[in-house]
Formats: C-alpha cells, structure tokens, sequence
C-alpha cells in the first residue's frame, strides 16, 4: 500500500470532517460579504478560520487537501477564506496570470510577524517595479553553472569526501549544509561556519512562528523567535563585507535597491529558494535513486559515459547527462519542493463552489496546489507512478514559464542537483541505505529526511 495516501477508514472521517468545514466556509462567506472582507471584524473571523484549518492541515496534510478536493471538486475555500486551486489547468492559469499580486506570505503561510524579515519585504511579496528589480538582481547575482561546472564539482566532491570521513551522508542533515554553503559561495564569495549554517536552518524551522501575531512572537515565543532574527541580521551584516558585494550592490543599484534590499533580498533567496526548495528536491532525488536499483544502475552508466574518468567536469557532462535531467523533472512532479503558489485577487468577483454561487473581495488569497496540479489525472496519465516517459513542457514545479512568476533560479537549481548526483555516483558508495519515505503528513519540507546512506565511502579509497 502507498504510505502516501490516506486509508479508506481515514479518508472517511476526512471527508466527514471536510463537509463540516464546507459549512462553515459557506457561512463564512455570506457573513463576510455583510460585515465586509477587509473590515476589522472581518479580519478577526478569517483569522479565526484560518488557524483551525490550519491545525487541521498540521495533521495531515495530503490528507486535508485529497479530502476536500473529492468533497467540493477542484476549487474551494480554505484557511483565511482563501481559494485553493487543485487542477493543473487551474494553477497554471494562476501562475500566468499577470500582473501578479501578492501578499507577505509564503505558501499557505501568512507572515504577521515582519520583524522575522528585519521589516524588509521577502522577493515572494513584492509587485510591480520592485518585483523586476530583484528579480534583476537574482538573475545577476546567480552563476551560469555550465561556465562553472568543474569548480562545482570540485566543491561538492570535498563536501562528499567530508561526509565519507563519517562513513555516513544523512539527506536531512547534510544537503541543507552543502546548499547553504555552496549558494553563500557562488553568490558572495563567502564562507560560512558551522555555527552560522546550524543559525540558518534552525530560522527555517522557525519561519512558521512567523505566522502569529506580533504580540505572541515577542512575548510567548520571544526566545525562540529572537535569536533567529538576531542570525538573520548579523549574517545580513556580513553579506556587506563579502568580496562580491560591490558587484552586487552596483546591479542593485541601478535597478533602484538599497543596500538593504539587496543584502536580505539575497537572504531570502539563499535561504528560501535555494536551501528550502532545492535542498528539498536534491534529497528526493537521491531518495527516488535508492528506492529504484535499476534506475540508479541506468543513471550511473550514463554518469561514467558522459564524464570521463579522470577529467574534471564540464559543461558538455551536464549537458549529457540527460536521463539525469529526466530523473530530476519526474522526481520535481511527484515531489514539488514548493507545494504552494499564493497571490492576490486584484478585483471582486464570483466563484461557483459546491454547488454555490459564492463572492469574493478584492485581495482574496488565490492558492494553487502545485502538489495537486502535477498529480491531476487529466493531465498526466497515472500520475501516481514514476515515468521518465512523460511531457514536462509545461511542468510547474519551477512555477511554470509566466516571467513573473518563474523561478530565476531554475538552471542552476537543476545543475547543482545533477552536479551533486553525478559526483556522488561517480566517485562515492554506499553499503545501504535507511528507509526511504516522503512525510505526507507534516507539512515540512518534501524530502525524505530521514534518509542515510551507511557504509559512504569514497571509491578511489575503498581501492
């Protein structure tokens, strides 16, 4: 039976409990469109709703949203009173939808707590003509990987050899620490200690506390919350001394970014995009290789093919390396490092769920499920199952192809995953590995993280 998917006894009780909150998000609606959306009482009823979902969601979340979209079909209201869309045709409209407006959130998560930002707005939230400055400056500030393949190989195989002293690579644990690393290296040239890459994970962990209130993050959570900002505002600090910041604050500048802008702009983009989202994406990579022998066996005869044995890497070895590449695309459907896509309503309108006409105001929080649209059966035939065969034209995993709305990041993300994955076969072994299992319950990252490869050596050692 696939662990991933809800029992029957379960799945009922979810739908039973589903029905319940259609209900009240019905109700919700109509008393929202008397005492108004954006009101203060309006605000206190959508939070309301918006933490017992979200409790809900805590639980189990494939489960919440497979349960709801059986009950009230491909569109409905969820937390805040937003509207999630589960079809592909759905969120990828969403992500083509332009302009784009957004809010201070992260997924299905608000941020009420801007001081977790230092008060600057996340890349995620910003519109308009600041939205194409840092988009600007990401694309500046991110390397060409294939005019640098062989400095990444060469510091993903001294990371590698690291963990080989330990006879151990643990997914959860390391490959957050090598994202991190490896991205505050290419991007500013910058070192970064154990200390501070222990800081900046445990601020991930933290963002979600985010989510309360100011008055809860500085009183009940004060200690936890405080020393993640008081990271985040020294690293920032020294972002301004790394030997690639006058580059980058000189293309900041003339897209009209202040220092500040710039330095936690970058933050966010280390940090989120790149250690949250590819980190996530190069684990389950590695885990989709141990689940399938001769999958792995397939991708490692490519590997040696394309990458001659006492070469250093190159741009034509990524290039090559295409069932790699195909690997990675399939592996980013099934298990979308960013599940969510958020943005705002620009205007009022209506919508037809369960059966009912329903209003909604201007700036309603539109959700996209990229979790749900990649496994949507009318377009992808059995979406469960893992398929190098498949046409990922419009895969939006990377949030699709909308310039507003596609990740800058992209290539290089995808180099840097086929990077880790060739060198780690090329050069390093396991005697085992643990069990391999995606968490369908805990909304964390989607990753296998408790995933270790046992017996890790290096090859040329092992010799």
């Amino acid at each position: 039976m696939d662990p991933s998917k809800p029992t029957q006894t379960s799945l009922k009780k979810s739908l039973q409990t589903s029905a319940e909150a259609r209900d009240r998000q019905l109700k919700l609606s109509k008393t929202l469109s008397k005492v108004g959306f954006h009101t203060r009482l309006g605000k206190l009823l959508r939070m309301k709703v918006y933490y017992q979902e979200g409790f809900s969601l805590f639980r189990s979340w494939r489960e919440f949203l497979d349960s709801r979209k059986e009950k009230w079909g491909n569109t409905f209201w969820a937390f805040d009173h937003a509207l999630m869309h589960t079809g592909h045709a759905d969120v990828k409209k969403l992500m083509q939808v332009e302009p784009q407006l957004r809010g201070e959130d992260v997924g299905i998560i608000k941020i009420l707590t801007l001081g977790y930002t230092l008060n600057q707005p996340m890349s995620l939230w910003t519109n308009g003509e600041a939205h194409k400055s840092i988009r600007t400056l990401l694309e500046q500030a991110l390397p060409n990987p294939l005019e640098i393949a062989a400095e990444l190989g060469q510091y993903t195989d001294s990371f590698l050899a690291e963990a080989a002293t330990r006879g151990k690579l643990r997914i959860g644990k390391d490959l957050p620490f090598f994202m991190l690393k490896i991205l505050h290296h290419l991007v500013l040239e910058l070192p970064l200690s154990e200390k501070e890459a222990s800081s900046s994970l445990f601020y991930l962990v933290a963002l979600l506390l985010a989510t309360f209130p100011p008055f809860i993050s500085r009183t009940l959570l004060g200690l936890i919350v405080g020393p993640r900002i008081r990271h985040r505002r020294r690293l920032v600090q020294r972002y301004y001394t790394a030997p690639k910041w006058a580059i980058l604050e000189e293309h900041g500048k003339q897209v009209g970014l202040s220092p500040e802008q710039i330095a936690n702009g970058l933050f966010d983009m280390i940090h989120i995009a790149g250690t949250a989202g590819t980190g996530a994406l190069m684990g389950s990579v590695i885990g989709v290789l141990c689940q399938d022998k001769t999958l792995r066996a397939k991708v490692t005869e490519e590997v040696n093919r394309v990458w001659p044995k006492a070469e250093p890497l190159t741009a034509d070895s990524l290039r090559q390396a295409t069932v790699l590449h195909t690997v990675i695309l399939e592996t980013a459907r099934l298990y979308p490092p960013v599940r969510f896509i958020c943005q705002r309503s620009p205007a009022a309108g209506d919508v037809e769920i369960a059966g009912q006409k329903c209003p909604f105001a201007q700036g309603t929080r539109l959700l996209g499920s990229v979790f749900n649209a990649n496994r949507d059966e009318d377009r992808y035939d059995n979406p469960e199952t893992f398929s190098l065969e498949r046409d990922f034209s419009d895969l939006l995993s990377w949030h699709g192809e909308n310039p507003e709305r596609m990740c800058p990041g992209r290539d290089l993300s995808i180099a840097l995953i086929k990077v880790f994955c060739m060198t780690l076969l090329k050069h390093y072994r396991w005697e085992h590995s643990t069990e391999v299992a995606w968490n369908f319950k805990m909304p964390n990252l989607m990753t296998p993280n408790k995933l270790e490869l046992e017996g890790f050596t290096s090859i040329e050692n092992a010799k």
